[in-house]
């Protein structure tokens, strides 16, 4: 899944991917190239790669994938206090 991602966002991106229980995954993506993008079209950027990457059960697995840029998620942080 990480080399889907790291396709679909390039080798700059921050890619953290967590297990949830009880047998899927998720995970956050941060990358500059989805500053442009609406969260939409970063949606749809990440869920193409997957598409083309993983199988209809590995697709099955995956819960969650946020996507932001690293200036998007900093503000969201401080926000959060």
């Amino acid at each position: 899944m990480a080399e889907a991602l790291v396709e679909a966002t390039g080798a700059g991106a921050h890619i953290e991917l967590e297990d949830v229980a009880p047998d899927k995954i998720g995970g956050m993506v941060l990358s500059g190239s989805f500053a442009p993008l609406s969260p939409s079209e970063r949606q749809d950027h990440i869920w193409k790669s997957l598409d083309q990457h993983l199988n209809a059960f590995e697709r099955t697995r995956v819960v969650f994938i946020v996507t932001d840029t690293p200036e998007e998620y900093e503000a969201l942080k401080k926000a959060a206090g």
